[in-house]
């Protein structure tokens, strides 16, 4: 049997990483596209034996020339606040490369947990249409006439309280020790492990049948916003406050981060989330305890003082 040769999107990132990583253990080809193949992530991935083609998702020559040979896809792609409608232009690229290579049965998508933002968004707000490009780009995944597709949604990235990613989501907080947060205490947070959105692309890959036409919402673990920051503060070492913002103080704090968006988008997601799919494929998830013992060192780098060795 020939090994299996897989397209990963976004490999330099954390998922797509994730996946490269995963299959490559499997003794699978992996081949990439990135702007940067002289990067640390790129050569990293080479390392590997991963095949890191230059070119982003606009460059089709470059798309083409990695899918060729691809028997599988993993769709893995992030929303450009700039120009929203990206992301969504990328995934009919990338699909209709796929198709037109020939030898593609089986397309991986892993988007986003919820299809649609809240009415008081409005139809012109950034998660509006980023999320409208998500649902558009899931029913691109269904329609675009594969033997097997899968799509996977998963919760929230228990990576996003650690560097990088916690700087760009809560600019400050980490140097500081000080969350302010549009968050309410008791938020529920349905969080994922970004290996273990990894393990069920791999899954899906190795057992395509089992995995067809299914949607699948990724969740290890649910805690409250408050209880999962005391566990990074005692990972940490660290105290960690947190403040929780009144909301006739919101509107002037969102319009400095509109990242703070997500968390109002939040509030209410995960209260009842759905997991019975996910469960069935019998994959152990990591709890969020067990992914800071994990990450411990990263975790201690993250929030340290600025100052200190």
């Amino acid at each position: 049997m020939a090994t299996p040769t897989v397209y990963v999107s976004s490999a330099t990132g954390q998922v797509g990483g994730a996946v490269a990583r995963q299959l490559r253990s499997l003794g699978w080809e992996v081949h990439t596209t990135t702007r940067n193949p002289s990067s640390s992530a790129a050569k990293s991935l080479a390392s590997i034996g991963v095949k890191v083609l230059g070119g982003d998702w606009t460059n089709e020559a470059a798309l083409s020339a990695a899918i060729a040979g691809c028997t599988v896809v993993f769709m893995n792609l992030m929303p450009d606040l700039a120009d929203i409608a990206s992301e969504l232009k990328a995934a009919e690229t990338i699909l209709r490369i796929a198709k037109a290579a020939g030898g593609v049965s089986h397309i991986v998508y892993s988007g986003a947990i919820t299809p649609s933002a809240p009415p008081e968004f409005g139809p012109d707000h950034f998660l509006t249409r980023g999320l409208q490009s998500k649902t558009k780009i899931e029913q691109a995944v269904r329609d675009a006439g594969f033997e097997y597709w899968t799509i996977l949604r998963p919760g929230y990235f228990m990576t996003n309280l650690v560097r990088p990613k916690v700087h760009l989501l809560y600019p400050g907080a980490a140097e500081s020790g000080v969350f302010n947060l549009a968050f309410n205490p008791d938020t529920p947070l349905g969080l994922i492990d970004p290996e273990d959105i990894a393990a069920f692309a791999v899954e899906a890959f190795r057992h395509p049948r089992k995995a067809n036409e299914k949607v699948v919402t990724l969740v290890g673990e649910t805690v409250a916003v408050d209880v999962a920051l005391e566990m990074v503060s005692k990972m940490a070492g660290r105290a960690i406050r947190r403040v929780y913002l009144p909301e006739e103080e919101l509107g002037d704090t969102l319009a400095k981060n509109p990242r703070m968006y997500l968390q109002v988008l939040m509030r209410d997601l995960f209260r009842d989330v759905d997991v019975d799919e996910a469960k069935s494929w019998g994959i152990t998830m990591s709890s969020f305890v067990d992914f800071l013992a994990r990450e411990k060192k990263e975790v201690e780098d993250t929030y340290r003082p600025a100052g200190t060795d």
